[in-house]
């Protein structure tokens, strides 16, 4: 097996591990194997709002009747008689073992398992499933969903999920006269995606299937003017479109264009009345649509060039006419597509390394007319990267061992943890686990869970990570526009907001052990709980407080247990005989929970917790700054120790016959030389390190180049930092016990405890600090530890 490979499967052990340890003990690794599954497939946009929805019900011989580990409902859409249905059921099944995520699963399983959920489906279209627990609130109105619609789904999938290997594919299940797509996702399957960090799995189009007599697409090719693409024109039919996107969806879209028209509803009335009453008309008024691809291939048919075959097809730019197409036809008898054509601009970007810059720039620039912005879900938006600036700047104490500090490490891009961890020796990767615990990590979907639920919106939180994302990067996109970037005040509200979503998260309990009602409505329990916490205590809670102990103290978690009980129920009795997870999008839902009388009055009860209407306006209206000048130098100082001895040894090596812009041999060996005799760096040497950080970060490969180079040896990295955040925790009764303790014993030298003091003094002033009088002060301060002392 490849190391990449193995590699993998460790950090999705250690995943899944992560997600149950997050749930506490009893937690079901099925279950959360299946939620890791769901979120690889909301980030690429597969199944978007998908939930875990595990039950299983036996049959008379002890063994497995039907099993069912999750489902989504979506593209809710009315039909000519105004009757509300979903467009598309997607169902999963997960194939599970404890022992192993290294095992090939047989045939004969992975069959059982198939006609496990099968006979679910058929059960369901049957209306033969009555004999259900009440207390499973979802999975009873899911079943009346299926059973309600039966046939009318355009597209049911069953999502096969195995933390193993299959070798075994079905694309059909014929189930009560309806077609059921079939999935398999295995282990092979998510390492790909996790490989190339893509925002969606390739489609791969097969035209002869969708065209008239099997021929092909016809097109025309542009003569070659770059070698990076080739670029193709065609008239497509739109039966054709229809059909695409009735096999695929939203998949056929671009990310840019997915989040367009989640925003802007089904389609537009101007594009359906021209199919309607005009179709010979659509293509002289249509702009067509505009299409990427990475590979082609084509063939000659009577003289003429068809396209046969595209992979990894994406429409970048026509989104609504794609859709239209479909959703007219079915809505409306009446709507003949057969005299309709599009024209067809495809873009074959033949070069790997530029496919993902680029087509999100045709995106763009195809998109202009409905102002698609550059920055949506992008991991390059300045926000982001304002944040992962803090993240790895911000240390925090850990509440559970008070002599160690811990990093909250945001994920601004997929795998970014990991290729961390990778490019560290095994003693460095020790303790960056340590400093950067994996049950820490948050990605931007989560930041605009933690957010939008402090700003009083679960509604869009329950629409799913990337509806919800979707919605917070409008809101940030304007922030940035004026160039309002997040910064310490921010990052200390989101981070508490983190602790109270995970702590509430864990209150609801596990399945079959502790829970408060049914666990399959958590996640929407959670985020109006939270909500609802906010909106009685007015936004007042000292999120600050929260922040400096990482902690929720038991007698607020007392509290929250009660209130997430009250929303829990106040959720199934409102909801009436209609899916929770339908209801929780829906912001007249909130609006009846804020409504609702809750028998406690938190303002009261929690006075001690919260802080004053005026302080609350203080903070709002405080300027966020970034962390302050002198933080950020010592970052940086941290930083250049990090990359070590040999690096910059090999550096100055490199430079004597090489040369690298912005940097020069002389510079550099001055950088090395404060390192090797433990002097402080001067400004300039500063400037080096902070080029350097730039530079590493859009080439990490150049840290081991470098260090090949060297004959030095590594010595352990100074963290300054580290030091500086440690030092900054202590408490003014620390600081005052430290000052007694040194004038009553001799455990310091008068020029140790006159150092102490400088230090102390500085930090409280937020002066600049000279590195080796802090790191001084740190190891005095670290004798006082018999004395309970903590640094």
């Amino acid at each position: 097996m490849e190391k990449a490979l193995k590699n993998y499967i460790e950090e999705l052990k250690s995943d899944v591990a992560s997600l149950v340890y997050s749930d506490g003990e009893g937690a079901s690794f099925e279950d959360k194997f299946t939620e890791y599954c769901i979120e690889v497939f909301e980030s690429i946009g597969k199944s978007e709002g998908a939930r875990v929805l595990s039950y299983i019900h036996p049959n008379n011989q002890g063994g497995i009747d039907w099993k069912i580990n999750g489902y989504c409902l979506k593209d809710q859409f009315r039909d000519e008689n105004n009757k509300t249905y979903f467009e598309t059921l997607d169902l999963f099944i997960t194939s599970f073992r404890n022992d192993s995520f290294e095992y090939n699963i047989p045939k004969d399983e992975y069959t059982k398992s198939l006609n496990q959920i099968k006979r679910f489906i058929n059960s369901s279209l049957k209306r033969h499933i009555d004999y259900i627990d009440h207390s499973h609130t979802e999975l009873n109105e899911l079943i009346k969903i299926i059973g309600k619609q039966g046939k009318d789904f355009d597209r049911i999938n069953v999502y096969f999920l195995i933390n193993g290997f299959s070798n075994h594919e079905k694309e059909k299940l014929e189930i009560n006269d309806v077609d059921v797509s079939v999935h398999t996702w295995d282990v092979t399957r998510l390492f790909k995606i996790n490989e190339t960090n893509s925002v969606h799995e390739p489609i791969e189009i097969e035209f002869e299937k969708f065209t008239q007599e099997g021929k092909g697409l016809q097109c025309l090719q542009v003569p070659s003017i770059d070698e990076m693409y080739d670029c193709y024109l065609a008239i497509v039919p739109g039966e054709v479109l229809a059909n695409l996107y009735k096999e695929f969806s939203n998949e056929l879209l671009e990310s840019n264009v997915r989040a367009f028209l989640g925003q802007a509803g089904k389609f537009n009335k101007g594009i359906r009345d021209t199919i309607r009453t005009k179709p010979q008309m659509f293509l002289p008024y249509n702009n067509g649509i505009t299409a990427t691809a990475e590979s082609v291939e084509t063939k000659s048919v009577d003289g003429q060039m068809v396209i046969t075959r595209l992979n990894d097809f994406q429409i970048v730019n026509g989104g609504q006419t794609t859709a239209s197409l479909y959703h007219t036809q079915k809505k409306f008898k009446d709507a003949d597509l057969s005299k309709i054509f599009v024209q067809m601009k495809l873009t074959v970007i033949k070069d790997k390394e530029q496919k993902n810059s680029e087509v999100p720039n045709i995106s763009r620039f195809a998109n202009s007319q409905n102002k698609v912005s550059e920055l949506d879900l992008s991991s390059n938006n300045p926000y982001f990267v304002q944040i992962e600036n803090l993240s790895r700047k911000k240390y925090v104490v850990n509440s559970e061992n008070k002599n160690q500090s811990l990093l909250w490490f945001f994920e601004r891009a997929n795998g970014q943890y990991r290729e961390t961890l990778n490019k560290q020796t095994p003693s460095q990767q020790k303790k960056f686990k340590e400093q950067n615990p994996s049950h820490l990590k948050f990605v931007k979907s989560d930041v605009a869970k933690f957010i939008n639920l402090w700003e009083l919106e679960p509604h869009f939180v329950s629409q799913g990570s990337q509806k919800n994302f979707i919605h917070f990067t409008k809101k940030i996109n304007i922030l940035v526009s004026k160039n309002k970037l997040p910064g310490e005040n921010f990052y200390k509200k989101m981070v508490a907001n983190a602790i109270i979503f995970k702590s509430t998260d864990k209150l609801f309990g596990r399945k079959g052990v502790d829970a408060i009602g049914d666990t399959n409505l958590k996640s929407f329990t959670v985020a109006y709980t939270v909500s609802y916490f906010h909106y009685l205590t007015d936004n007042r809670l000292d999120l600050w407080k929260i922040y400096e102990d990482q902690k929720i103290d038991d007698f607020l978690m007392l509290e929250l247990r009660k209130l997430l009980v009250f929303v829990y129920d106040h959720l199934v009795k409102e909801a009436h005989n209609s899916l929770i997870s339908e209801y929780a999008k829906r912001e007249s839902s909130w609006n009846r929970l804020k409504e609702t009388h809750y028998v406690e009055d938190l303002q009261v009860i929690l006075r001690d917790y919260l802080i004053s209407t005026k302080e609350k306006e203080d903070r709002e209206s405080e300027k966020d700054i970034d962390t302050n000048d002198e933080e950020d130098r010592l970052f940086i100082i941290s930083e250049i120790h990090k990359f070590g001895l040999k690096f910059w040894d090999g550096f100055v090596r490199f430079l004597e016959n090489n040369s690298l812009e912005g940097f020069n041999k002389n510079s550099v060996e001055e950088v090395l030389k404060a390192i090797q005799k433990n002097k402080n760096f001067l400004p300039r040497d500063i400037t080096i390190g902070r080029k350097m950080i730039k530079y590493l970060t859009e080439d990490p490969s150049f840290l081991l180049d470098m260090k090949v180079q060297s004959k030095l040896e590594d010595k352990e990295s100074v963290e300054i930092k580290y030091m500086f955040d440690r030092l900054k925790l202590l408490a003014k009764d620390d600081w005052k016990k430290i000052i007694d303790l040194a004038n009553h014993t001799n455990i310091f030298t008068i020029p140790e405890l006159g150092n102490v003091k400088s230090i102390q003094l500085s930090l409280s002033k937020n002066e600049r600090i000279k590195e080796q009088s802090l790191m001084k002060a740190y190891e005095s301060i670290k004798k006082l530890k018999r004395f309970g002392i903590n640094v």
